[in-house]
Order: structure tokens, then C-alpha cells, then sequence
């Protein structure tokens, strides 16, 4: 393996390699600050888990943040539920008129009518479309947190300075194979940028310790025998660090370890989710069958691409999807609750004057 320094900027640019474009770049920013300063304010508390324990309550205040878009959100679809009857007297005039002038009436009268009473159809949209830029960019910040997160960045530094004061010769020979997979997984990358990879260069070292999984320490340390004990307690901290609940959140997940749960748990939140909202969706007030097909097919679509995904991020991204959707249930359930209460409360009223 050819061994070239390789420069400051390249600690930026890998291991996802691919960076968040002019849209998703400065929201990436913005959320890894505010997320560092989460991180950090845990990890001075406890250190245990403090990445799970960051990304749920980061999450939260996403989901704060967000909270008047899911307001707006149930309001139209409560609103929405309740004059479906009249929507339907529309639909029911036009029922046998076919010819593309008397749909064009149908669609304009039901227009005008969800615009006079306040009913926003795109508003159920919103929460979503916002939701997927910072989805997005949070994918960098998990991929790459020792970039964004001081703590991790610091300890990922120090076992890299410990890796680099093992002898050259056993260095190579323990961690060559992990490097040449590195440098064969990121090839084009690596080339389209003009660098190639060094094994006695800290920000190298530093991407190859994001790129390995928790078994591949174990071999690491089984094969450095004595040469490696100032390794195990950087280790054991970026086990404390990253492990949640026995699972590793920087990682991919697996189908034979314990973090086939949040792929699971992704799907079954997002299904639970997607089925809530239907259920609150009057789908037959929109006049067109085709939407009410489209989203039951969805129903059962998005659970199983949402798993699918999983497998292919950092484990602590599906985390944050599946706490996400936890929390999207109960402002659901909560405000359907409020707001059907309060429209019917309104409807009876106008009924009595």
C-alpha cells in the first residue's frame, strides 16, 4: 500500500465521501451545532449511552420545533372530517356527469368549499416535506459524528494516536486488511480527490476507526496481544459513547444481532403512524378513488421501505426515525382528540343558534 500524508480537509469530506449539497448543507450545519451542544451537555452528566440518549432528545425538540406545522396539520384534518357530508353532496351531484367540463365544476365547487371553511389540503404534506431535508442531513452528522460531535471526535483522535505509536510493522500487519478494504470501498472517491491512504496520518486513522465494527476490535486487540492496552480504555469509552442498549448506533444494522430492532421497530412505527392518519383521512371527499387505492398501497409500502432503509444507514438515524414517529403517534392521537372535540363542540353550537 502506497503510504502519501494525507491533508486537514479530507477529515471532512470522508467516510460518507458524498457531501450535503447547498440545501441540505448549511440545515446539517445548523443541527450538528445544536446537537453538539446537547451531546455535550449529557456527556458531562453521565456517559453511558449518550449518543442514544442525545438522539432521543434531540428528537424531541425537533419535534417541538415542528409542533405548529402538526397542529395545522390535524386542525385541517379534523375540520376536514367533519364536513366530508357536504363534500360528498358535491361529489353526489356530479355523480353521473362524466364529460371533463363537470368534473372541472366538481373540483372548483369542492375547491372553494375546503378554501371558505379553512381546510388546507397541502397541510398534512408539510410536516413531511420539511421533515426530509433534516432527515437528510442528519444522516451526515450520525454517518461522520466525529466530525460534528467534539467529544467523539476527540476520542476517535486519541485511538488514532495510540494506533499510530504501535510499531510500524505490526500496525500494517493488524491493520492493513481493514485499510486496503477502506481505501477499495472509497477507490473512486479517493482518486477523484487525488489522495490515497496513510496509516501513520491521524485524519486517516480517524476514518478507519469510523469505518469498524465492534467485532473487528475484537480480532484488532486479539491480534495485537500486549501492543494494544493503550487502546482498550479509548475503546471502552467509545463503546460507552456509541452503544445503546446493547447496540452500536454508528454502525449498519445486521439480521443476526440484537439491532435487527430498530429496522423492526422503524417499520412498525411508521406503519402505526401511516395508519392513524388514514384512518383520519376522508379520502372518498376527494373524488377520486385512485388516492384512496394510492394510499392504502403506501400504508404498506412506506413500513417496509422504511426498514429496507435502515439496513443501509447508521443504526442511531433509525433511532431518530423510529422515537420520531413515536412521538408523531401521541401528537396525533392527542390533537385528533382535541380538535374533533372542539369542531363538534362548534358544530352543535351553530345547530342550536
Amino acid at each position: 500500500m502506497e503510504l502519501i500524508s494525507l491533508p486537514q480537509t479530507l477529515l471532512s469530506t470522508l467516510v460518507s465521501v458524498r457531501q450535503p449539497g447547498v440545501i441540505v448543507g448549511p440545515i446539517a450545519e445548523i443541527l450538528s451545532k445544536l446537537y453538539n451542544l446537547l451531546f455535550n451537555g449529557i456527556y458531562s452528566s453521565f456517559q453511558a449511552g449518550t449518543l442514544g440518549v442525545a438522539i432521543i432528545l434531540f428528537t424531541l425538540i425537533v419535534k417541538i420545533i415542528l409542533f405548529p406545522l402538526m397542529v395545522k396539520q390535524q386542525k385541517s384534518s379534523a375540520k376536514m372530517q367533519m364536513l366530508t357530508p357536504e363534500l360528498n353532496k358535491i361529489r353526489e351531484k356530479y355523480k353521473d356527469k362524466k364529460d371533463q367540463m363537470s368534473q372541472q365544476k366538481m373540483a372548483y365547487e369542492m375547491q372553494e368549499f375546503q378554501k371558505k371553511n379553512g381546510i388546507n389540503m397541502m397541510a398534512g404534506c408539510l410536516p413531511m416535506l420539511i421533515q426530509l431535508p433534516i432527515l437528510y442531513a442528519l444522516f451526515y452528522i450520525f454517518q461522520n459524528a466525529y466530525v460534528y460531535v467534539d467529544v467523539i471526535g476527540q476520542n476517535y483522535t486519541d485511538i488514532a494516536n495510540a494506533i499510530i505509536s504501535i510499531p510500524a510493522d505490526l500496525r500494517v500487519e493488524v491493520f492493513g486488511t481493514y485499510a486496503q478494504d477502506f481505501v477499495n470501498t472509497y477507490a473512486k472517491e479517493l482518486t477523484k480527490l487525488g489522495m490515497t491512504f496513510d496509516l501513520s496520518d491521524v485524519n486517516s486513522v480517524v476514518m478507519l476507526i469510523n469505518s469498524l465494527k465492534i467485532e473487528d476490535w475484537a480480532n484488532i486487540l486479539t491480534n495485537l496481544g500486549s501492543a494494544g492496552d493503550a487502546l482498550t480504555p479509548l475503546l471502552s469509552v467509545k463503546d460507552q459513547i456509541e452503544v445503546f442498549l446493547t447496540i452500536s448506533l454508528i454502525s449498519r444494522c445486521s439480521l443476526t444481532d440484537t439491532s435487527i430492532a430498530i429496522p423492526l421497530l422503524a417499520a412498525a412505527t411508521t406503519f402505526l403512524q401511516s395508519k392513524i392518519m388514514l384512518k383520519n383521512t376522508p379520502t372518498s371527499a376527494a373524488g377520486n378513488d385512485t388516492v384512496s387505492a394510492m394510499n392504502k398501497s403506501m400504508l404498506y409500502f412506506m413500513p417496509l421501505m422504511m426498514g429496507f432503509i435502515c439496513f443501509s444507514v447508521p443504526a442511531g438515524l433509525g433511532l431518530y426515525w423510529t422515537v420520531s414517529n413515536i412521538f408523531g403517534i401521541v401528537q396525533q392521537l392527542v390533537l385528533q382528540k382535541y380538535f374533533t372535540k372542539k369542531f363538534r363542540g362548534e358544530a352543535a353550537e351553530n345547530a342550536g343558534n
